[in-house]
């Protein structure tokens, strides 16, 4: 008979549990305008295209975004948990008629618990620390009101059983402090296999801090203050773990057998532990989900690789009419040239490394099948473990590449430069394109990262040790400018401080007239 591993066994318990759906039947739930909806869905989808984010994190940044906005607005946080529910009913982030409105006097008090909470934290601290303190909680607090109106319970036994398997495969024995040792396992569970960002990551670190935090009230909440500075500094420096990326990376690679033992449970939740319990069965769905998943893939890299289009042709313009035409009116020598290829050059490179992207196929797909055998069945134990090197040796490594590949950058950007020079790019030209082909080369590599969701292992061709050689500096300043880039992206000030909220407030009263309306019909026909 097969046997399941502890870890499956906890999860095919928990997911084959079948959940109790809360009927909404007889209970008054919120509703919005249709119309207003419709306005919203397409004003979030612009916003959204110019900020780079994973689908599954975009409804917590949406909770946080408002949340602040709301904030600044009104900083008492009086009535801001409706607002707060009808935005995200307008933007369909949350199903219309799904929230019931008892609801919404439990989000108002987790909102009051966390503005009194950072009241109090930020009170001595300085304008800059303000800021930092502020944001680290608001970031926190999404993470709960998005918990609270939509728990994900499977979600997250499907991560606790990642983690609990990799902790089974990941050995560091040179990190001699067993917490330490289980909260990066943790952390890069969430990293490598839940994509989750920091605010998440920062929210469950804290909840095993204060694990009654979700049901205090602000009373209580008060009580920690005094230790809140010390559990942030710990978080902080978990998250900043020297072999981080490393461990990332690592996970990262794993994530493949995972993801389909998340569809397995999405498609079939009562029927789980049925499939697992039969390898034959267990195959057939495998493959059912994988060839399906594959066909998704491709139609994810079509709108990912338009999003992608977009955000590149808005922040083109934004530099067109801000820098590059007035400074080539300025110097009274237009070059056309340069504008045209810097013009057409992003997203026609865009267009290139989205197209060439390929998608696994068979063999990968019985890769994939035996990693999960190996995973949830006891007469199939883990043939290779993933062990991190230490600080020394990566030390010493670095010691010996690193000048060579400090040398790359010279000739990479230099070998760029001299070809730009040469066709009479001036300066600001030169550096608009630099910028672009990094930021454009980063942007394409995190689309391609899209069919790794289900790619046990990259096969590299003949030419890949070349072509990364030639890409690898470009994407390294490509990720750094797109970080640095997040905190002063112009078209999110634009669209958040200056759009967004005349915008709301207009999405607002044309809600409370179409429903001044309906009341006018109504008084009519009784």
């Amino acid at each position: 008979m097969t046997q399941l591993t502890q870890e499956a066994q906890i999860l095919s318990q928990i997911i084959s549990e079948p959940q109790e759906r809360k009927s909404l039947l007889g209970e008054e739930t919120i509703s919005v305008s249709k119309a207003v909806s419709m306005a919203a869905v397409i004003y979030e989808a612009a916003r959204n295209a110019i900020e780079f984010r994973a689908e599954h994190l975009i409804r917590r940044a949406a909770i946080e975004r408002i949340l602040k906005r709301r904030i600044m607005i009104n900083p008492t946080g009086r009535g801001t948990a409706e607002a707060l529910i009808k935005e995200l009913l307008w933007a369909r982030y949350l199903e219309n008629g799904s929230i019931p409105k008892k609801i919404v006097e439990e989000i108002q008090k987790t909102i009051d618990k966390y503005l009194l909470f950072r009241q109090e934290i930020i009170k001595t601290k300085s304008p800059r620390e303000k800021k930092y303190f502020s944001d680290w909680i608001l970031g926190i607090a999404s993470c709960e009101i998005e918990k609270k109106l939509v728990p994900a319970p499977k979600r997250e036994a499907l991560i606790n059983f990642v983690y609990r398997t990799l902790r089974k495969k990941i050995i560091f024995p040179f990190e001699e402090n067993q917490k330490t040792y289980n909260m990066q396992i943790y952390i890069a569970t969430h990293r490598g296999f839940a994509l989750s960002d920091e605010p998440i990551i920062r929210f469950h670190l804290f909840i095993s801090f204060f694990p009654d935090w979700m049901d205090f009230r602000f009373e209580e909440a008060l009580k920690i203050v005094p230790y809140f500075e010390g559990a942030l500094k710990e978080i902080e420096s978990q998250l900043n773990y020297p072999l981080k990326d490393q461990l990332r990376r690592h996970v990262l690679k794993e994530a493949a057998p995972f993801n389909v033992i998340r569809d397995l449970i999405e498609e079939y939740p009562l029927e789980f532990k049925k499939i697992i319990l039969n390898p034959q069965i267990l195959e057939e769905k495998i493959k059912k989900i994988l060839n399906k998943k594959y066909q998704e893939t491709k139609n994810k890299l079509k709108r990912a690789a338009i999003r992608g289009i977009i955000y590149i042709f808005l922040t083109k313009m934004i530099f067109a009419f801000i820098l590059e035409i007035p400074f080539e009116l300025l110097i009274k020598k237009i070059n056309y040239f340069s504008l045209i290829v810097n013009s057409l050059f992003p997203p026609f490179l865009m267009f290139l490394v989205t197209t060439s992207i390929k998608i696994p196929g068979e063999e990968n797909t019985n890769k994939i099948i035996e990693k999960i055998k190996e995973y949830i069945y006891i007469n199939q134990p883990i043939k290779t473990k993933i062990e991190i090197n230490s600080l020394t040796k990566r030390k010493i490594t670095n010691f010996v590449f690193t000048p060579i590949y400090f040398l790359t950058y010279i000739l990479i950007f230099g070998g760029v430069i001299f070809l730009l020079s040469k066709a009479h790019f001036n300066v600001l030209s030169q550096i608009i394109f630099l910028f672009f082909l990094s930021v454009v080369s980063f942007f394409g590599y995190r689309i391609r990262l899209l069919t790794k969701d289900y790619e046990i292992e990259e096969k590299e061709g003949i030419l890949a040790p070349i072509l990364d050689f030639l890409f690898l500096p470009i994407l390294r300043i490509g990720q750094w400018l797109s970080r640095e880039l997040a905190h002063i992206n112009i078209l999110i000030f634009i669209f958040d401080f200056i759009i967004e909220a005349p915008f709301k407030a207009f999405f607002e009263v044309i809600e409370q007239w179409i429903h001044f309306i309906k009341i006018k019909k109504e008084e009519i026909t009784t």
